[in-house]
């Protein structure tokens, strides 16, 4: 390509010149001839560049190909404006049809640029906001719908996930908002009234929650019972004995139950809450650590630290999270060492616990965050889990933004990965590389 625009300049400059020689040749006037040499030179660019410039002005024309070298140079800056220039037009000619679309939806939807003024909503949008469209027209989202999460949300430019707010006197009216792409820079909001569905969730973990604590009292009741029997029965009453022992294992799992329950609906209670607390993973992760080595002595605990990077959160949802984690490694680790690492990504810092244990099939791996949900229910009864671990886990990655990855292969054990976001991250800070062998 630079040669041949090379040779059409060489070109140019020989016409030129032709033209100067033949002045001079008939005038012996070389100055003359030189300023001739000029002009033509000179008229040749501007004649040039003038047809460019007309072509810029005049897009849906053709370039004006002119030598080899700039023929292939316009006819790329022409293919590339004509498919910008088909896009923006099928873009315009699509919106009209979108909005026409859109005004027919019982949904309520709304129209909003970057800056989230309104630009367009329907009447479901109207009717549902308590609004009317030639009154809020250019004001920004966070004015027509008056919430701090709201406000937040968009300011925040991260719309993976929907956003429920409660408005009215008692907070009885649920809103629900998913935003997606519209045009260049616009967004499409559909706004949905799912007060009914919010209603039965918390009822739902009311119900759980209030059931959990009710039966609080009479388990104690009973085990105090149990163990008080344990003590007056005599050592050669051996069948008693063994039945006292089943009754008293049985009720350590129904408390363990219990309290997993409770502690899940207090987390699902506060799900939607932004969790602002400076966490010293570093010093979490040692502590919790070092709690359960004293529990499994037996048991090799190696902790990795190679990032210093503080997040915002709970500690103690993330005390819960990375104790479920560790405990399942040792319950279904094998007697293999289990490895729990603070490590950064590319996406954020990321927690790891790993163990050479049996490993889970991956039938199995989607499910393993449900509820009482259990890959092998005689090891699970042998090892005494409630099944609840994991649902915790993933309602306190839920609540801190973050992602559960689960890898696993049958014979070769699991690593479990909570994935924090980099908006998490109180301030980074070069890695470690310590490690401490418990």
């Amino acid at each position: 390509m630079a040669a041949r625009i090379f040779l059409l300049e060489i070109r140019r400059l020989a016409l030129a010149a032709g033209c100067g020689f033949v002045w001079g040749a008939v005038t012996a006037e070389w100055q003359q001839a030189l300023m001739c040499f000029l002009a033509v030179l000179l008229f040749l660019w501007g004649w040039q560049l003038a047809r460019v410039y007309h072509w810029f002005s005049h897009p849906e024309e053709f370039p004006p190909i002119g030598g080899p070298g700039m023929r292939g140079v316009l006819h790329d800056v022409y293919v590339l404006r004509s498919r910008a220039i088909q896009a923006s037009s099928s873009s315009r000619r699509s919106q009209p049809y979108l909005k026409e679309s859109l005004a027919s939806m019982r949904e309520a939807a709304l129209i909003i640029n970057d800056s989230s003024e309104l630009l367009w909503c329907n009447d479901a949008a109207e009717y549902l906001l308590g609004v009317r469209f030639a009154d809020e027209e250019g004001k920004r989202l966070s004015e027509i719908v008056s919430h701090p999460s709201l406000e937040t949300y968009v300011d925040v430019n991260n719309f993976q996930k929907p956003l429920r707010i409660h408005r009215g006197a008692a907070s009885e009216f649920c809103l629900q908002f998913e935003f997606s792409k519209f045009g260049a820079d616009d967004r499409l909001v559909f706004v949905k009234d799912v007060t009914e569905q919010d209603r039965l969730e918390r009822m739902r973990r009311d119900f759980v929650g209030n059931v959990s604590h009710e039966l609080r009292t009479p388990l104690t009741v009973i085990k105090g019972y149990t163990e008080t029997l344990q003590t007056l029965m005599p050592a050669s009453d051996s069948t008693l004995q063994k039945s006292l022992s089943v009754m008293d294992t049985q009720l350590v799992r129904m408390e363990s139950l219990v309290s997993d329950l409770l502690w899940l609906s207090s987390i699902e209670s506060v799900e939607g809450e932004r969790k602002e607390g400076q966490i010293d993973m570093e010093a979490l992760l040692s502590d919790v650590v070092m709690e359960l080595a004293a529990v499994w002595p037996s048991r090799v605990l190696d902790l990795q630290i190679s990032s210093s990077q503080k997040i915002l959160g709970d500690e103690n949802e993330l005390r819960s999270a990375i104790s479920n984690l560790v405990v399942n490694a040792l319950k279904y680790g094998e007697n293999s060492p289990v490895v729990v690492k603070w490590i950064d990504t590319t996406v954020g810092p990321a927690l790891l616990v790993e163990d050479k244990g049996l490993g889970i099939a991956a039938k199995h791996i989607p499910r393993l965050t449900e509820r009482f949900y259990r890959v092998d229910k005689s090891r699970s009864l042998a090892t005494g889990g409630t099944g609840l671990g994991l649902a915790i886990v993933k309602h306190v990655a839920v609540s801190h933004e973050a992602k559960l990855f689960v890898d696993s292969e049958l014979g070769r054990g699991s690593c479990f990965r909570l994935v924090f976001p980099s908006s998490r991250v109180v301030a980074s800070a070069s890695g470690l590389g310590a490690s401490d062998q418990r």
